[in-house]
Order: C-alpha cells, then structure tokens, then sequence
C-alpha cells in the first residue's frame, strides 16, 4: 500500500512524469499489437513451408524453414520485451533514476534499428525461398500463397517504432534534468559523494542484461546452461555486494563478467556463421549483450572502488527512511522553541 501511494506520486510529481508513463503505456500496447500481426504473418509463412514440404514440391525449403523458424523467435524476444520495458520505465519514475531513463531511451532507439533487421532479415529470407524453388513449374508456383506484405505489416511497425522513440527520448531528456535536480538536493554537488550513483548504473545494466540470454549450440549447450545460472547469481551477488561494500564479493562478479564476455563472443561466433546462413537479429542481439557486459564489467570496478566513501551511508538510509520523510507535511516540523522567562 505504501509503495503503491509513492508510485502515484513520483507518477503526479509533474507533468513529464504522466506523459512518460502514458507514452509508455501507449508504446507497449501499439507496439505489441503491430509485433504480434508480424508473428502471425511470419507464422503464416511457416504453415506455408510445411504444406510446400508435404506436397514433395520441387524445392530445398529446410534451410527457409530454419531461417523462418529463427525469426518467429526473435518476434516473440520482442514482445515479451515490451512487456518487460513498462515495468522498467515505472521503475524508473518510481526509482527517480536518471541513469535508468537515459538506458530507456538508449533502448528504444535499440529496439528501431532492430526492426529494420528484422525486415531484412524476411527479405533475405523470401529472396534465399526463391532461389530455392525457381526449378518449379508454373502449375506448380501458382500453388505457392507466400506473401510477405512488407508495407501493412513491417513498415508501420518500424515508423512507429522510431516516432515513439524520439517522443521517449524528449521525455527522458525533461526527466533526467528534473532527477538530476531532486539527486542535487539529495546528495549535494560533491563530485565525490556523486560517486554513489555509479551504484545505480550497475544495478540498471543487471536488469537489463538478465534479458539477453539464448541456447548455445549443442556441443557447448551444458557450458552455456551453466553460465546462463552464473548470470542469475551474479546479479544477486553484485546487489548485495553492493549494499555490504563486500570487495571480495565484487572481485567474484568481476571474474564472472569475464567468464559471461567469453561465453557471448562465442555465442556471437556461432551467430556468424556463413554470409548466407548468418541470423542478422540474434548477432545484433549478442553484440548489444557483449556491450552491456562489458559496461558491467567497468562498472563493477568503478562501484568497488567507491567503497569506503559513504555508500553504504546513504544505501543504509534509504532503506531505513523514516516515514516522516515520505509525508511532506511533516518534513519541515521542528521542535518548538524553549520559552525563557526573566526573573
């Protein structure tokens, strides 16, 4: 309950704080439903392949299979990642995180480019299906109901995409002055007690990065499993590293960010593959995962060697704020005055 009355209110603190989350709301339905209608084209096609394989047509569809496969994967990454960026914008304004909102903006403009993959991605795909079954008759071609339809399902996606980006990007521009402001009053312009907020990149980079995981191939599967569980643990071990000021703890997540950049660029060699069989989506996908790691990596250092400086300070008081402090008619209540009387 208490939570829930913070939430309105940092949400009614001013009025780029409503647009933020109303043009967040907005994005996530918009743009789940024009990424689902592209799953259901993409979904479409498939059914379409298999009916091409049944009917012995003369044509190697296996490796328009796989491809299409792959790209009805990245459609559902997609949604659930729009599902998973409300809660990180809420997040946000709830948190008055200004490193947060600057990686809400950075994403969204991610999450563009990445749709424009995805449409090249379909169109290598229908280019390779064609060069697969151009031995067909015509009797036979005239069978075949492939229609990709870039301009009603791609397109719109992709327009929307970027105007909701550049209105997220406005917004968290207000925001991260107005955060900026309220962090001032907290913690004062002391570039060193500034530091402290390095603790917040790294605990935004973790939440992001715990959406970048996906299969290795099988001869390395069991490592990758494994180090996929590393990932979990390392979060854990680095929020409470940091609320502890454990140096020992930090050296280990270090150590395991190494391990999980190793794991990645082997994942993205994988990815790679031939120019014809490379998978677009999931090497940009893996190359923005190495980037956040690496991010870790830095940050996790810079957050260790800021121990010592007054972070546990200040992570020990918010965790215990008094509850005066969250009522603002009893922020400014002193005591009253004593009352001297002259013999």
């Amino acid at each position: 309950m208490r939570r829930s009355k913070k939430m309105l209110q940092r949400i009614n603190e001013s009025k780029a704080t409503q647009f933020f989350v109303l043009t967040s709301v907005c994005q996530s339905i918009i743009d789940t439903s024009l990424e689902t209608r592209v799953y259901l084209r993409n979904m479409k096609e498939l059914e379409e392949l298999e009916k091409i394989k049944r009917n012995s047509y003369n044509c190697n569809i296996d490796p328009s299979k796989a491809r299409m496969t792959n790209i009805t994967e990245e459609n559902i990454i997609f949604i659930s990642f729009q599902i998973f960026q409300v809660w990180f914008c809420f997040n946000a304004i709830y948190n008055q995180n200004t490193i947060q909102i600057i990686t809400i903006a950075a994403i969204n403009f991610c999450c563009a480019c990445l749709s424009i993959v995805q449409l090249l991605e379909v169109k290598k795909w229908y280019h390779d299906f064609e060069s697969a079954c151009s031995g067909q008759k015509t009797s036979e071609r005239n069978h075949l109901t492939i229609d990709i339809n870039h301009l009603t399902n791609d397109i719109p996606l992709i327009i929307t995409l970027m105007v909701f980006a550049t209105i997220i990007s406005f917004l968290s521009w207000k925001l991260y002055r107005q955060f900026g402001w309220n962090i001032y009053k907290k913690i004062g312009g002391d570039i060193s007690m500034q530091a402290i907020e390095s603790c917040s990149v790294f605990g935004r980079i973790l939440s992001v990065k715990g959406q970048e995981d996906k299969d290795l191939p099988k001869a390395f599967s069991s490592v990758h499993i494994g180090v996929t569980a590393m990932i979990i643990i390392n979060q854990i071990l680095g929020y409470r590293s940091i609320r502890k000021e454990m140096k020992l703890g930090m050296i280990l997540v270090c150590s395991f960010w190494v391990v999980i950049i190793i794991d990645f660029c082997i994942l993205l060699r994988y990815s790679i593959g031939t120019v014809t069989d490379s998978w677009y989506f999931y090497t940009v996908f893996l190359s923005v995962g190495i980037t956040l790691s690496l991010l870790s990596l830095i940050w996790s250092v810079r957050v260790k060697n800021n121990f010592g400086k007054g972070l546990q300070d200040h992570i020990d008081q918010e965790i215990r704020e008094p509850k005066a402090g969250n009522n603002p008619s009893l922020k400014d209540v002193k005591k009253p005055p004593k009352w001297v009387i002259d013999d």
